[in-house]
């Protein structure tokens, strides 16, 4: 994996963790949750999305497809857990694609090239 994307994946997963824990709040209204959601958490991502492999890409453009949807439908609380579920959907994917980096480097010395 280049560095690039890693750094962007791992970009990614904090904003993403972040709405989501938004979308899933008592604390804030699910109103302002899923326009802060989108305009700082998922839009940042969708600006720099070049670096992301391109089935995340596709993921994370489906949601901002969503949610633009749903903002010209009429948004709802349902909407924002739906998306939260979206959005927690690809943060599992980046996770799978950043655990073989991030284990420790003595665990991926080839053996055999020793």
């Amino acid at each position: 994996m280049e560095w690039d994307s890693a750094i962007t994946l791992a970009f990614a997963a904090e904003h993403l963790f972040e709405a989501a824990q938004l979308l899933t709040s008592d604390l804030v209204p699910w109103e302002q949750a899923l326009k802060i959601a989108h305009e700082q958490h998922m839009m940042p991502l969708l600006e720099n999305d070049s670096f992301l492999p391109e089935t995340i890409r596709a993921r994370l453009r489906a949601a901002h497809h969503s949610y633009l949807n749903a903002e010209a439908e009429g948004m709802s609380r349902d909407f924002a857990r739906h998306l939260a579920s979206e959005l927690m959907a690809i943060l599992s994917q980046i996770s799978a694609s950043l655990t073989p980096i991030a284990s420790p480097a003595f665990l991926r010395i080839n053996p055999q090239a020793a």
